[in-house]
């Protein structure tokens, strides 16, 4: 297993300390004063670089004013820092550990059995989705929508390369109408554009007859310059993240199957194309 300061959850820890402190107003320095901590200590807790004890968290979190809930979920990051697998139950706490996986990866492979990745959405494709919720407003909507949309932009964006971001779409997700068939149609249209983008490459595996480990159901495998992969799994209202080196192995072995299960990106287009024109042949 590779060094605490790589698991899943110390690198949600870390993001969520940079929030705290950026939320209090307070830099850096001037935390680390008042913690009788230097500066790169605290710099270093908030890059991950560094794993704080839970005493010096929740020092910090008074420091910074941090109280409730949300001290916590805190908290309960840091206790647990140590484990390498991780069961996110909650909304908040599994997108705090994508945001940061998506942050820092320099490969991320995407394998969307029967609907598309996240960062691969349009505004529709999210907003049915995310929208099926009689418990959510809908400003509420609007706002996850607003964060699921600008996830893509953070992996484009980045200084120097983009990330090299790997899609694998089973053929069933091009032909679920999430959202009905016009939104649909724009969704796959997108997906055509992505994959003329430099980094993004789009992959379809079509329905057959041949069993692959892809038919176990959907998969994120996030590669790292410098730190051990991490796997997320997402469930209807929990995630898992593993990071242990043979639950990891696994996972490669079976992206690596998928990827020859499936056809080439320039096939893939096309597969795409036909989809889009009998859909809209039906309309």
């Amino acid at each position: 297993m590779g060094d605490t300061a790589g698991t899943p959850r110390t690198r949600a820890l870390a993001a969520a300390l940079r929030g705290a402190l950026a939320d209090s107003g307070l830099t850096a320095r001037q935390a680390g004063r008042l913690l009788d901590k230097s500066h790169s200590t605290i710099s270093q807790w908030q890059t991950g670089k560094r794993v704080p004890v839970p005493d010096d968290v929740s020092a910090l979190l008074a420091v910074l004013g941090v109280t409730g809930r949300r001290r916590k979920q805190i908290l309960d990051l840091a206790h647990h820092a140590s484990e390498p697998n991780w069961l996110a139950s909650g909304i908040s706490e599994h997108l705090s550990g994508v945001l940061e996986c998506e942050r820092t990866a320099v490969e991320i492979v995407d394998w969307c059995p029967l609907i598309l990745s996240g960062l691969v959405q349009t505004y529709g494709y999210a907003s049915a989705i995310i929208g099926d919720n009689d418990v959510l407003s809908r400003s509420e909507v609007e706002s996850r929508v607003r964060l699921r949309l600008d996830r893509r932009s953070q992996l484009t964006q980045r200084d120097g390369h983009p990330v090299d971001h790997s899609v694998l779409v089973g053929e069933c997700a091009l032909h679920q109408r999430i959202g009905g068939a016009t939104v649909l149609v724009e969704q796959l249209r997108q997906l055509l554009d992505l994959g003329d983008q430099p980094g993004t490459t789009i992959q379809v595996v079509p329905d057959g007859d041949a069993w692959h480990p892809g038919l176990m159901g959907p998969f994120v495998l996030y590669n790292f310059a410098e730190s051990p992969s991490i796997v997320a799994i997402e469930h209807h209202r929990s995630s898992v993240f593993l990071y242990e080196d043979d639950d990891v192995l696994e996972y490669k072995r079976a992206s690596a199957a998928i990827r020859r299960a499936a056809i080439s990106p320039q096939d893939s287009s096309e597969f795409i194309l036909d989809a889009i024109r009998k859909m809209e042949d039906r309309e």
